[in-house]
């Protein structure tokens, strides 16, 4: 059936030299790129990820804190959902293919697929600023 569709819980865990206060400053929202394969990619404002999905060790439990309790005092946690998916990512650095240059595929730490094609880290980048976010996907922080 053409309807059909499963929905999966994934935690992220990014990885890499970013901002301490970014993902507390950003405006939530990602941009992910291949989520069904085995290397996706990710955007999180000026930041990109590469990465795979592994098998938690244990579950992993997402709890939101309850809006409206004061901040001196310890904060209620509404339990939201759990999982035992992962998906690590490493921040990437993209950088513009010059005219002439070799291909060198993906940049450090993404791997070319075996079999199929590979391209380059410019031709990523501007699938990922051209795209819109699959969903608003909340960033809990």
């Amino acid at each position: 059936m053409e309807d059909e569709w499963e929905e999966e819980l994934v935690v992220v865990e990014l990885s890499g030299i970013i901002n301490s206060d970014f993902l507390t400053q950003c405006d939530c929202k990602c941009k992910i790129l291949g989520m069904d394969s085995e290397q996706p990619m990710m955007q999180v404002g000026r930041y990109v990820f590469a990465g795979e999905y592994e098998d938690g060790l244990g579950t992993c439990v997402i709890f939101q804190e309850e809006p409206g309790h004061e901040s001196g005092g310890t904060p209620e946690l509404k339990y939201m959902c759990h999982t035992a998916k992962k998906l690590m990512m490493q921040r990437t650095f993209l950088s513009e293919k010059k005219e002439g240059e070799a291909s060198s595929g993906w940049s450090r730490s993404l791997h070319p697929t075996p079999g199929g094609s590979n391209p380059t880290s410019s031709s990523v980048f501007e699938v990922l600023t051209q795209m819109s976010p699959v969903k608003n996907y909340p960033l809990y922080k």
